[in-house]
């Protein structure tokens, strides 16, 4: 009994059931109906899937955390990418995210034309994860000014970063450009404009001049 405990054990970890649920979509055009149909295109049993997940989109979840969590570490790790501004760090990210995601681009086609498309449900570790990375640049920006300290409105920036991402992810998706150069256009445009929003405008100028002038 102890040795078939361990098998058991074994055959649990060395299933990727997240590779799973790409090649079982690419060999059939279509996602998984349920985890018992997955588990038999892997050969095995519903048992092996339930000591790791819930459902099939929670495999998606973690499949959408997973390519996230791949870039962050590959952007992070380049010996530039500490001395990049933020706007280079957030520009450096978005080019290494859709540049890793072309190798998955006919599955993300699959997936689009399926009724998870509009589930927002997929993104949910994901975004959790990319709000934290967002945060942490943010905080970052704030003390480097190159976004203005705007106290409440800070808070909404995470999210804004967020929905800035949603964008160009369905833009690439759509995109036939050569090279996905429109995406490459999109994402310098999209970072540019935030930078621009959140940095020091004319109203800040402003209000820190009638300030000095008040201190007088």
């Amino acid at each position: 009994m102890a040795k078939q405990s361990k098998n058991k054990s074994e055959n649990i970890q060395n299933i990727d059931w997240r590779e799973g649920l790409v090649r079982f979509s690419l060999e059939n055009n279509r996602l998984p109906r349920s985890a018992y149909e997955l588990c038999k295109f892997l050969e095995t049993s519903e048992e092996n899937f339930y000591e790791n997940y819930t459902s099939i989109t929670a495999v998606l979840q973690d499949t959408w955390k997973d390519w996230f969590e791949k870039t962050k570490n590959q952007v992070q790790a380049d010996e530039q990418y500490q001395s990049f501004s933020v706007r280079e760090k957030l520009l450096a990210f978005y080019y290494t995210w859709f540049e890793n995601l072309k190798g998955k681009r006919s599955f993300l086609e699959i997936l689009i034309s399926s009724q998870m498309r509009c589930s927002q449900e997929q993104y949910k570790t994901f975004k959790e994860s990319f709000k934290a990375f967002a945060q942490e640049l943010l905080n970052e920006a704030i003390e480097t000014n190159e976004i203005q300290n705007r106290n409440f409105l800070n808070q909404s920036y995470p999210a804004l970063l967020w929905r800035q991402a949603m964008y160009l992810l369905n833009f690439w998706l759509k995109d036939s450009s050569p090279a996905f150069e429109r995406t490459d256009a999109a994402v310098e445009k999209a970072v540019n404009l935030f930078f621009d929003l959140t940095g020091k405008t004319f109203l800040d100028s402003l209000i820190d001049f009638a300030k000095f002038n008040f201190q007088k």
